[in-house]
């Protein structure tokens, strides 16, 4: 640690007071720097200047008011160093109301006129540990930053190392986190638009979604995990095991680990590696088994989008959270929407009207599904569809085929 000597300025008009506390300075604090002013203003120029912790000595009896003004500008300065200074007010020790009032406008100490030198030397001792262990905590402090600093680019270092490493051995693997992440933020956006924190986790997340894939052999690294839900061989179940041992070199990144390492918790309470249930799972975790689940299925290209939608709403409650189901299937929906020739588009709930065919189911926060995808919808309908949303929320967007 850098060795620090901390100055002091005397605020006194009296040449003779000056020099017999520069005196006791020199003698007690040999390497501390001594400034020495005639009142408040100049004092408050220095300070300004220096832009640190010292220790001020100022004679109170001789002008009160700059010396309360100095004080004041200290002590409501935005510099935590300026506002800690120390300031020690020569006061008279027949005056026991002007000692109060030194301490009640912010003075940290008082020395009474005539001078004990050795109550100076005390006071000034104990104004001097006080300031150097300011100054200590403030370099430990910066240390600290420092390493932090330090651990958060080693950190993103060794993400970005894990990131490309998935990009080369998942096959398409950039391709397929980009999907990815577009989908799980699209879906958390739509869960909770004012959750930046759950958005700025996935984005984090998905990148490393497959970490704990990256254990297995060449032949394997492309199979879909999974079988009905669970990881299906001994070593698939190593994935969040794996994904844990990876995170565990990640102290300042437990928030993103602790999500993709619960990637493949089951709703019920089934799955690895903690046989976490419903709300325990973390919930960027719960989107992130949807997406990734939807897009293992999809890149195998065996099976439609809508398919594959209706394969994970059929284990809602046992693996997934079906809340999820539903907005996935309404992304799918959002993303025929934008086409160049839509198919598809939202409406708000008091747009429904007879004539109109659903493109995809209606559910309600609870789960109720009130109208199924294909309904062409009727007066008595939509006033059942109606009536039921204002008793039950219904789940993200309605949307509509485009006739």
């Amino acid at each position: 640690m850098e060795e620090f000597f901390i100055p002091f300025c005397l605020v006194e008009k009296s040449e003779s007071t000056k020099n017999s506390l520069k005196k006791v300075i020199e003698r007690i604090f040999r390497k501390s720097p001594i400034f020495t002013v005639d009142d408040g203003v100049e004092c408050w120029d220095l300070v300004q200047k220096y832009n640190d912790l010292m220790i001020i000595v100022a004679n109170y009896l001789e002008d009160q008011y700059l010396t309360e003004q100095l004080v004041k500008n200290i002590r409501e300065s935005e510099n935590t160093n300026i506002r800690n200074i120390f300031v020690i007010f020569i006061t008279s020790n027949s005056n026991a109301e002007i000692n109060f009032k030194a301490l009640q406008v912010g003075a940290d100490d008082f020395i009474n006129k005539p001078f004990l030198i050795d109550e100076v030397i005390a006071k000034f001792q104990n104004a001097y540990r006080i300031m150097h262990l300011y100054k200590t905590i403030e370099f430990h402090t910066k240390t600290i930053q420092d390493l932090n600093e330090e651990l958060r680019r080693d950190t993103l270092r060794m993400r970005d190392l894990l990131y490309l490493f998935e990009c080369l051995r998942i096959p398409d693997g950039a391709e397929r986190i980009n999907r990815i992440t577009e989908i799980a933020l699209w879906i958390a956006n739509e869960y909770d638009p004012e959750d930046e924190k759950l958005k700025n986790l996935i984005q984090e997340a998905s990148k490393l979604c497959f970490v704990g894939r990256l254990h297995l052999p060449e032949r394997n690294i492309g199979e879909i995990p999974t079988q009905n839900g669970i990881l299906k061989n001994e070593k698939m179940e190593k994935i969040p095991f794996f994904s844990k041992e990876v995170f565990s070199f990640f102290r300042s990144y437990q928030d993103v680990a602790d999500v993709v390492i619960h990637i493949y918790e089951n709703y019920d309470g089934s799955g690895l590696p903690d046989k976490l249930e419903k709300g325990n799972i973390p919930l960027a975790s719960r989107i992130l088994r949807v997406v990734i689940d939807y897009d293992d299925y999809y890149q195998q290209k065996k099976f439609e989008s809508n398919k594959i939608v209706a394969m994970l709403e059929a284990e809602s409650r046992r693996l997934y959270d079906f809340r999820i189901v539903v907005l996935l299937d309404q992304y799918l929906a959002y993303r025929s929407s934008i086409l160049k020739v839509p198919t598809e588009r939202p409406i708000e709930i008091d747009e429904l009207a007879e004539g109109m065919t659903l493109s995809r189911n209606i559910v309600t926060e609870t789960g109720l599904k009130i109208a199924v995808a294909g309904t062409l919808l009727n007066e008595e309908a939509v006033e059942r569809i109606k009536t039921i949303a204002k008793a039950e929320p219904i789940i993200g967007r309605i949307y509509i085929k485009i006739q």
